[in-house]
Parts: C-alpha cells; structure tokens; sequence
C-alpha cells in the first residue's frame, strides 16, 4: 500500500521494521557472543583474565575472545554463511512484506530463550581447554600437598599457560561444526520469526 513515509502509518512502518531487523541482528550477535564469552571463561582458567583488547562494538573483550570471534569469522566466512545470511534478508521481504505483519509475542519469547545458545556454545567452545586447566589445578593441588616447601606459582603459571594454549590450538578443529550448528539454529529462528520455517 502507498502511504507517506511520514504518515502516521509509515512511521509504525518503519517501527515495525526496525524491531525485525533488530530482533534478527540480535540472535546473530548472541551467536557472536559466545565466543567471547568462551574466551573470557577460559581466559579467566589460563590466568589472562585481565588482558583485555578493545573491541568498538562491545568495549573490553578478552583477548581470547577476540581469538574465538576471529576463528569463528573465518570458519563462517569459509562456509559460506555470509551467503545464506544475504539469502535470508533478501527472503525475508517476501516472507514479510513491507508493513504486511511484525514479530509476535511468542517470537519474542522464543527470542529470548535463544540465548540459551550462546551459552550452549560458549561451553562446547571452552570445556576442553578449561577441563584441562582443572586437571592440572588438581594436580598442582596434591603435589603441593606432597611437597609443601616446592614453589608451584612459579612453575604453575607457565604451565597453565601453555597446557590451555596447546589444547586451545588442538581443540580448534572442532569450532567449525559448533559454529555451524549455531549459526543454523540461528538461521532456522529467523526463518520461523519471518514465517516462512
């Protein structure tokens, strides 16, 4: 339907469509998220927990986390999910065309229960790395028990340190499936948000 852009009606118009972009962007920025919120679990068990790198979107990232995003950058960039993403958006206006329908109440439930996955993800991302620093923690524990007088920071620190970046180098190679069913979920939400899932 025709209508001025600064009607009445084409400003709910524009109102509507801001709130579906913006619920869209949201569930892939939770997807996003998780990385950082990986790198910041794990940084926190490797003792990097104060080093920080600034990010423009989001502030303070932990430096980790900055890793995990440029990870997950190149594994969906490789996948192809760029494309699939434009695909959506451009499906998206015939799904729901321009001042047609807007996210429901139970979208929004459903949106926000998405969150869920960027929790789900960041511990699939994290748990090697941090089961590995609590094992040696553990171990670090009893043998200072053995040996009270030996110095554990000075050894425990490096090798903490290198035990989580040795099984973050070897735990990389299973990001790319994380990441894919992540970015799914978040593609099949859309989809079921613009109707047409």
């Amino acid at each position: 339907p025709e209508f001025s852009p600064f009607s009445a009606l084409g400003l709910l118009t524009v109102a509507k469509e801001l709130t579906i972009g913006l619920a869209m962007g949201f569930m892939l920025k939770l997807v996003v998220e998780s990385a950082v919120f990986a790198g910041q679990v794990v940084s926190m068990g490797m003792g990097l927990g104060f080093a920080t790198a600034v990010d423009p979107q989001v502030g303070h990232v932990p430096l980790l986390g900055r890793l995990y995003i440029i990870v997950a950058t190149l594994l969906l960039l490789a996948s192809n999910a760029h494309l699939a993403l434009i695909r959506m958006l451009a499906e998206s206006y015939s799904l729901m065309p321009l001042g047609t329908s807007s996210i429901e109440p139970g979208d929004a439930r459903d949106l926000v229960q998405f969150a869920s996955v960027m929790f789900t993800g960041a511990m699939q991302l994290a748990l090697p790395t941090v089961v590995a620093i609590l094992m040696i923690n553990v171990a670090f524990g009893v043998v200072s028990r053995a040996a009270p007088t030996l110095n554990l920071f000075a050894v425990g620190f490096p090798v903490t340190l290198m035990l989580g970046f040795i099984m973050m180098v070897i735990g990389i190679r299973n990001h790319g499936p994380i990441w894919d069913a992540q970015f799914n979920q978040a593609l099949n939400m859309i989809g079921r948000m613009l109707g047409g899932g």
